[in-house]
């Protein structure tokens, strides 16, 4: 699991009665998007990066604390519980988090990784059985562009041209070309942002948890230092 480091606060104002101007400001840089559980149950949160005013990152400290620590599910346990907890909130915010772990299956380790999203109370598993490959938020459309079918659209949006296409072959990974390609993921989301006319919403370090099935342990994550 890889996640970058930015808070951007966004705003909206009208001018002249009519027009809405909307302003993103990257705030921080230091923020906390991925998070590490019991049972070695990896955590990761995207959009909105506040709850009643405070940031996300010290709500999902608490939930782990108090709805993980003292009765730590299985991973598939997980989801259930982060929705109770944040569907409590008013909205309820748009947030969307990914959950991965290991679960004892047929006597077998077996990865789960789910999507849950916080505003529409869906759960999805994101990897059946059989299935490899690689699932994202957030800002997901540079990465999208770079692993899927793309093509040449003509004026009125229709397909005119097929470009190559390669499909990554997600099931040769070893376990370094998976962190080599969550960082890829993470940073040429960073790269294309910073070149591009929209709000640099991804930036900062980038913090990845490795998870097996038996521990799991961080390759790289910021550090408080003075």
């Amino acid at each position: 699991m890889a996640s970058d480091s930015r808070l951007t606060l966004t705003a909206r104002r009208e001018q002249d009665d009519k027009q809405i101007v909307q302003l993103s400001v990257g705030q921080s840089d230091s923020s906390y998007k991925t998070f590490l559980a019991p049972n070695n149950v990896g955590l990761s949160t995207s959009g909105d990066a506040d709850i009643q005013g405070a940031p996300v990152a010290g709500y999902v400290e608490s939930f782990i604390s108090e709805k993980l620590a003292q009765d730590p599910p299985e991973v598939d346990g997980v989801p259930e519980r982060l929705l109770d907890y944040f569907r409590k909130f008013p909205g309820p915010p748009n947030i969307q988090f990914h959950v991965a772990g290991y679960k004892t299956e047929n006597d077998e380790r077996q990865q789960h990784v789910w999507d849950v999203a916080v505003s529409t109370g869906v759960i999805e598993r994101q990897n059946p059985p059989g299935r490899q490959g690689a699932t994202w938020g957030g800002e997901a459309d540079i990465l999208a562009r770079l692993v899927q079918r793309v093509g040449v659209l003509d004026s009125e949006g229709r397909v005119v041209e097929a470009l190559p296409y390669h499909k990554v072959p997600w099931q040769f990974f070893t376990l370094q070309d998976a962190i080599d390609f969550a960082v890829y993921a993470v940073r040429v989301t960073i790269d294309s942002i910073r070149f591009l006319p929209r709000p640099k919403t991804v930036g900062g370090p980038i913090d990845v948890l490795v998870i097996k099935p038996n521990e799991a342990f961080w390759v790289q994550r910021k550090q408080l230092h003075t």
